[in-house]
């Protein structure tokens, strides 16, 4: 509807310049949006007040000639859509919308179900980078926040139309590595490995061990360096026991995704990029893209403003860069991709624009973008770091709320849906660029902004459903049913849902996804008031019922769906 009163306006603004002598205009742009209150319409424009200077005219005068060049302009389907145009100070113009078109959309939803809001088939091929942990360190919340950014925004571009593919790049190589099979030869090389019930927190808690070790006593630092070189160097011993371990933390990878319903299309490894950034680096250097500096090799990238990236230690250690540089290559032409994201934290600022900046040097030009998201804290805990050994640890986190979903929820056929949701609409509906202070009480409380409440109103709707067919009241074909929707509750709920379909278009271009959460509290909002004034299942009148019960499912369908996009579950009961 907003680009049709767009069109309406265009054609007016023509009109009035053949018609009524007004001028060409000149860098004008017809914007109609939806107020922030419906009091003031479903959309406005405020194109009257940009036309003052060209008009020579009162804003409201220039719109009310607007108002009345589109009322006169016919009766066709798309004026009968409108059932008011007005004006008001200074110089807005006011749609609001038939209770017929209104209708209209319910029955859309009903009839394209899950489709609704789904975009048209775009050529552009995606490829989002999310995730990203190291092997050998534990996986925490901070991980989460980037996994629920990243399958979201995978979500989101899916349902937009476009092409899409979810990737997954493992740090299992690297100082880190050697830092934990140093400690674990050092400090565990009698111990039995394989009879450690959970190796992945063990593995983490050997990588704190010996990174405060080496810091506390100098004199392990060259024993660690000696077993980074060996390690380097492909000594067996030490690859059979990284091949080993590292598995380890790649199976308590897999149970998080799996646990979330994450899953990715491609997989990448630094060990992988590793050996084709040593292959590069000749012609890097021949090209002077990079150059050697007291022993390493770094970009010097000051003249744009960029200081310098170390590629290579002193030592011949590889650092990120020089892994990251064949990636973007690969990913361009190996997968045929038009555009690559990567969701990495916002302490990653600096370093994403010297690679793109490297890239661009080495005359590599494609559409990379960088989604940064900001820390993750428990409320009053400090900032995590593993070296410290003072992470939260997310399947620690998921069986606190999962146990305080049980006593909130003591009846839930499934606490875990309740309590994974839980955690992932608590992180997702802050803008990704705030520091989050997670609070489990909180995230739990069925009168907050929290996934359970947005949960609790899909299982009020379920149970009306249900209630409805034990009754033997149809609700399998009630897209063919006749509305008579007239309620102000029912029309703000429609309104409500109108917005699904713009909202998806708009997040796969900025990518905030912590609309989505925002949304589904405005839907469940929506609904509540409905279900507190609208009597849904009325006996004595069944035409009414059979309206209002097609609402109550567009609503399923819309909240279900804008529930998926972020990965929480839809629970028939609670």
């Amino acid at each position: 509807m907003q680009k049709i009163l767009e069109e309406q306006l265009q054609q007016a603004l023509k009109s009035l310049q053949s018609d009524g002598g007004w001028p060409v205009f000149e860098g004008v742009k017809i914007e109609v949006t939806t107020p922030k209150s419906s009091e003031f319409g479903d959309y406005t424009t405020n194109i009257a007040m940009a036309l003052v200077k060209q008009v020579g005219k009162s804003p409201m005068e220039i719109a009310e000639m607007i108002k009345e060049t589109i009322l006169k302009s016919g009766d066709d389907k798309n004026n009968t859509d409108i059932e008011k145009i007005e004006v008001v100070r200074p110089g807005y113009i006011n749609f609001y919308l038939s209770q017929n078109f209104l209708q209209s959309r319910v029955k859309e939803i009903l009839s394209q179900g899950e489709q609704y809001g789904q975009g048209e088939e775009k050529k552009e091929k995606v490829m989002v980078e999310y995730s990203q942990p190291n092997t050998h360190k534990e996986f925490h919340i901070g991980h989460l926040r980037n996994v629920f950014i990243g399958s979201s925004i995978v979500n989101v571009l899916r349902k937009s139309g476009y092409q899409t593919l979810s990737a997954n790049y493992f740090g299992d190589t690297g100082t880190h590595i050697a830092k934990c099979l140093w400690g674990l030869q050092k400090f565990h090389s009698q111990d039995n490995l394989d009879a450690i019930e959970n190796k992945a927190e063990f593995l983490g808690k050997v990588y704190t061990e010996a990174s405060q070790a080496i810091a506390e006593q100098p004199e392990y630092e060259e024993d660690f360096k000696a077993v980074q070189r060996r390690f380097d160097e492909g000594d067996p011993e030490l690859v059979a026991l990284w091949e080993k371990t590292k598995q380890w933390s790649l199976d308590e990878f897999n149970r998080i995704y799996t646990m979330f319903g994450v899953s990715f299309d491609v997989l990448f490894y630094e060990s992988v990029e590793e050996r084709d950034g040593r292959s590069l680096l000749p012609e890097l250097l021949e090209k002077g893209i990079v150059e050697k500096s007291d022993g390493a090799i770094i970009a010097n990238l000051e003249a744009y403003n960029l200081g310098v990236l170390v590629l290579m230690r002193r030592d011949g250690g590889i650092l990120y860069g020089l892994k990251d540089i064949p990636l973007a290559k690969k990913k361009f032409e190996e997968f045929g991709i038009d555009r690559s994201i990567y969701v990495i934290d916002i302490r990653q600022m600096l370093y994403l624009k010297q690679l793109f900046k490297i890239l661009e040097l080495y005359g590599f030009t494609r559409n990379m973008q960088h989604i940064e998201y900001d820390f993750v804290s428990l409320k009053g805990g400090e900032s995590m770091s593993s070296r410290k050994g003072n992470i939260i640890q997310a399947r620690v986190l998921i069986e606190e709320v999962t146990q305080k979903v049980s006593k909130q929820f003591p009846e839930a056929p499934n606490v875990s849906m309740i309590a994974l949701g839980a955690i992932r609409f608590a992180m997702l509906k802050y803008s990704s660029t705030s520091k989050i202070e997670f609070d489990m009480d909180e995230s739990v409380r069925l009168d907050g902004s929290t996934g359970p409440y947005a949960q609790y109103a899909y299982a009020r709707i379920a149970s009306i459903l249900a209630k409805a067919q034990e009754q033997g009241i149809p609700v399998d074909d009630l897209q063919k049913v006749g509305l008579k929707i007239s309620e102000s509750k029912e029309l703000d709920l429609i309104r409500e849902l109108m917005q699904f379909p713009k909202l998806v278009a708009e997040i796969a271009e900025d990518y905030q996804v912590h609309k989505l959460p925002h949304y589904a509290l405005r839907v469940a909002d929506r609904f509540h008031s409905f279900y507190a004034e609208c009597r849904v299942i009325d006996v004595e009148q069944p035409e009414l019922t059979q309206s209002r019960l097609a609402l109550v499912r567009a609503t399923q369908i819309v909240l279900a769906e804008t529930l998926r996009l972020i990965g929480v579950s839809a629970p028939d009961r609670m």
